[in-house]
């Protein structure tokens, strides 16, 4: 059996962290609800073309809001998105780092694939809930299955600081937790993104059960450690060979403005699953306001052509309409301008 599954992994107050492309508390159900709606948008772009995967929904929080009119916890269930509760196991301490805690709730997930499928060849893929799907994915379960694993890495620079750590700094941390040399600066794996089988996810497992401690340890003695999941995932790939793929119309991490980055090519409307980041809260935003609140059924009815155009036009991809491209720019000059207006008034 495939699955296709996403998570949301609420912060409690006092337990937040900053996550720059809401802008709001991560606590607060104005955050809170942005992820909700990307997870019905994910859950219905997916059940539109991948009819025989089991999908899942992982969760820590029992409670689902009423949001624009629905009721969450129903229009799931709609959907036939099988719910699944786990608590958040691993949890940074104060300090640890400052942005996008919840990402550890991945190992959480893991831990329960662990617990509950004895399965050794059923193969889970998760995804974040700002992805969304614009074909069938058959071929990605089939490509991964040999193997019982596919990933994809970051074409980033090797002096590139993401969350805390370059490719550099990873070989070096990587070096002394083997307690052994190096020889080749190793790949950042995608964090978004998670294939394997079962076989595969208790070894991964089983390997972060031995480093979590390491990882806490190391906080506490003040040293470099693996600030997020990928970094994490990164580390454990590398410890057991498991070697990224070099395929690029199976997933993309789309950065779409226009003004600071942009990596949209025309080739892009052939990849299958869409990562989105910083469209959260526009053109994902739109799309569901398009899909999910202007159709019945969840736009499962609109047709292949009309879901295709309207999809590539909402999310600018290949190209940009003026409309998109005004507002990009008009957001993008008042966000920086007024940067550096509060940098002046704290200097």
């Amino acid at each position: 059996m495939n699955h296709i599954c996403t998570w949301i992994c609420v912060d409690a107050v006092g337990e937040e962290s900053i996550y720059p492309q809401t802008g709001e508390k991560s606590s607060g159900l104005k955050h809170q609800n942005i992820y909700w709606r990307c997870i019905l948008l994910f859950f219905a772009t997916s059940k539109r073309f991948n009819k025989t995967q089991k999908h899942i929904l992982f969760s820590n929080t029992r409670q689902f809001p009423v949001l624009d009119g629905k009721d969450v916890r129903v229009a799931l269930e709609a959907l036939d998105v099988e719910i699944i509760y786990t608590d958040f196991n691993y949890k940074t301490p104060k300090g640890y780092f400052n942005l996008f805690q919840n990402q550890f709730y991945e190992f959480s997930i893991l831990e329960y694939i662990t617990k509950n499928n004895t399965n050794q060849q059923d193969q889970y893929l998760i995804l974040d809930s700002d992805c969304i799907f614009t074909k069938n994915i058959d071929e990605l379960f089939d490509v991964a299955a040999p193997a019982g694993f596919i990933s994809f890495e970051d074409d980033c620079s090797t002096d590139l600081v993401i969350h805390g750590l370059s490719r550099k700094d990873m070989k070096t941390l990587y070096e002394e937790l083997l307690g052994r040399e190096v020889n080749e600066i190793p790949g950042y794996h995608y964090g978004e993104f998670f294939l394997a089988n079962v076989k595969n996810i208790n070894t991964i497992f089983n390997d972060f059960k031995i480093l979590w401690p390491e990882l806490l340890a190391r906080f506490e003695a003040g040293l470099p450690k693996f600030n997020e999941e990928a970094q994490t995932l990164s580390y454990i790939y590398y410890k057991n060979n498991f070697i990224a793929s070099k395929r690029k119309d199976l997933l993309k991490r789309f950065w779409t403005n226009p003004v600071f980055y942009r990596n949209v090519e025309n080739t892009d409307t052939d990849v299958a699953i869409w990562h989105l980041p910083s469209e959260k809260t526009y053109g994902l935003a739109n799309l569901y306001k398009w899909l999910i609140l202007k159709h019945p059924n969840f736009g499962l009815d609109v047709s292949a052509q009309q879901f295709t155009s309207n999809v590539r036009k909402i999310l600018g991809v290949p190209k940009l309409t003026l409309g998109r491209f005004t507002k990009y720019y008009v957001v993008s000059y008042y966000r920086a301008a007024n940067k550096r207006i509060k940098k002046m008034i704290t200097a």
